[in-house]
Formats: structure tokens, C-alpha cells, sequence
């Protein structure tokens, strides 16, 4: 597999690199990372990133891209990273490659690449890239190195995930390796300011409890008087984690771009994808995302989730 990717690779001069819409640090991880290598080894290749580049997020890494629209009218390969279905691929223009390579770690719902490197039971997408890395004549450069290594820690939470194993912990050796400085990337994902303790404040003073199900809810009006993003008012959602009652948790939180309410669900033990998928969303095991058409469906999957429970 990993020398038909890099054969692949080799075949063409301009490549495209694509992930998820609402990207988190996998997503950003593996595709900085994946640009990283081929430019690293094949400089003369024209590499492009696509997607959306305004979150928070991007400026935590510092991989030099050079941001510029596809050329589709040469051929263009495209790889698509951290993507289980064609539908959350960020920028459709991919339908416009000439072939795809899809290297994922979700379950395997739609395998739409002419290749496919699927490995569900993988930590993050990031750490498949590293698998490609270690084991082709690929090179990476130590801003590369650092983008994967927060791919993986963002997707383990700091290697505390089941999906963590002797192949993560080989993935970040490999990566530690090329001479990057672990304290400096942790501080870029974990430094708070103060005023991030106000949403914390705000979130354990007005957090609700359905039997074994924590959550919070975050109204755009909420959003504002915090100061955060929306996409910033899910990080918050393991705050209500480690608490021995609670067996599912979320954060709730308004999309008026989209007129809908985004759910992140959680859970240490009981399959929340399951209970996702019915709710215009999906994810792994037990990390998750879901879309609500209205908060009037929070009562739903308030009771699709019990029923899960309970089973």
C-alpha cells in the first residue's frame, strides 16, 4: 500500500490535499503534514491545501504553505485525509481530480478512492501519514513532524484513547525524532488565556444532567458574551469527562451560519457513533459529532442515547 501511494505520488506533478469541513487538529495534523512530505521530497511538485483556513486552529501549526487556488484543468491528483464519507470532504472541487487517494481512520462507510488506506482501528489520520513516512523513501521537514504530532495528540487526547497503542507511541517516536519540541507543541494546544476560565466558569455553573448524560448548551447570545467561537464552544467538551455518574457527555452549541446546533458527543465505554449517525453525523466509537435541526430535538437524542445506555 505504501509504495502504490508514493508511485502514485510520483505520477503526477499537481497534487491537492483535502479533509473534513470543521476541521480539528487531526484534520489540519494530517493535511499540513501530508503537504509537508511531498514538498519536502518532490519541491518541484505543485502542492495546494484545500478546504477552509479560518479557524482558530491553523495558527498552531507552522508548516509554510503556499495558499493558492487548484489549476483542474491539468490533472490533478487528489488526497483526501481524515474523511470517512465523500459528503464532509472540505472543498467538492475534489470531484474534479483525476484520481483520489483516501487515507482515513474512520469506520469504513464509503471507500471512494481509486486508492484507499483505511485503517479504523488506527489513532488518527496523522498517524497513518507517519506510517507512510516511516515506511517510504518520503522525507518531512520538523514543521511537518510538528503538525503530525499534534494530529495525533489531538485525536488521543495526549494518548489517552483506547485507539492509543504500541503503534502511536511508535508513530510519535518516529516524529520526536526529527528533533521537534514536544513542550513548545503542547503549550500551542493547552495554553489558555484567562478569559478561558469564564467559559469554564460559565459551563460548570450552568451544565444539565439526564440521568447518566451530561451536557451543555452554548446559545449564539452565549457565544458572544463568552468571546468564542463557535467551533471554540465544543473544545470545552471534556470538562465534563472522568465523572464516574456520567456515562455520555456533549456540548451543544448554535450554528447560525448554518441554522442548525452542533452536538459533540463523548462517552468511555457506550458506541455514541451509533446514536450520531441518525443525527446527520458520525465519528468514531466514542467520539462523535451530530447536527440538530432545532434544540427541540435535543429531547430525541436525549432519549436515543438512554436507550443506548440501557441496552
Amino acid at each position: 500500500m505504501y509504495d502504490k501511494i508514493v508511485k502514485k505520488i510520483e505520477e503526477y506533478d499537481d497534487i491537492a490535499i483535502y479533509r473534513h469541513i470543521n476541521p480539528d487538529f487531526d484534520a489540519f495534523g494530517s493535511q499540513f503534514g501530508m503537504y509537508d512530505l511531498i514538498k519536502t521530497t518532490y519541491p518541484d511538485k505543485n502542492v495546494y491545501v484545500c478546504g477552509e483556513f479560518s479557524s482558530e486552529l491553523v495558527a498552531k501549526y507552522d508548516v509554510l504553505v503556499d495558499y493558492r487556488d487548484v489549476n483542474y484543468s491539468k490533472d490533478v491528483l487528489g488526497i483526501v485525509l481524515d474523511t470517512a464519507n465523500q459528503e464532509r470532504i472540505d472543498d467538492q472541487n475534489y470531484k474534479l481530480c483525476k484520481e483520489i487517494i483516501k487515507i482515513d481512520h474512520h469506520i469504513v462507510v464509503d471507500s471512494y478512492g481509486q486508492i484507499n488506506f483505511e485503517d479504523s482501528t488506527a489513532s488518527s489520520a496523522s498517524q497513518l501519514v507517519v506510517d507512510l513516512y516511516q515506511n517510504t523513501k518520503l522525507q518531512i521537514s520538523k514543521a511537518g513532524a510538528g503538525a503530525l504530532y499534534l494530529g495525533i495528540i489531538g485525536d488521543t487526547a495526549r494518548f489517552l484513547y483506547r485507539s492509543t497503542d504500541k503503534r502511536t507511541f511508535k508513530a510519535a517516536s518516529a516524529l520526536i525524532e526529527t528533533g521537534i519540541d514536544i513542550v513548545s507543541l503542547y503549550d500551542r494546544m493547552y495554553l489558555k488565556k484567562a478569559k478561558d476560565l469564564n467559559v469554564n466558569k460559565f459551563i460548570l455553573n450552568n451544565y444539565h444532567v439526564d440521568g447518566n448524560i451530561a451536557y451543555y448548551i452554548l446559545t449564539n447570545e452565549d457565544l458572544k458574551m463568552l468571546e468564542i467561537s463557535r467551533e471554540r464552544g465544543s473544545d470545552y467538551v471534556n470538562m465534563l469527562s472522568g465523572i464516574e455518574e456520567y456515562y455520555i457527555w456533549m456540548a451543544i452549541t448554535e450554528n447560525t451560519a448554518d441554522q442548525n446546533w452542533r452536538v459533540s458527543l463523548r462517552s468511555r465505554k457506550y458506541p455514541v457513533n451509533k446514536v450520531a449517525e441518525k443525527y446527520n453525523g458520525g465519528g468514531h466509537l466514542l467520539a462523535s459529532g451530530a447536527k440538530l435541526q432545532n434544540i427541540e430535538q435535543l429531547d430525541d437524542l436525549l432519549r436515543d442515547l438512554k436507550e443506548l445506555i440501557n441496552e
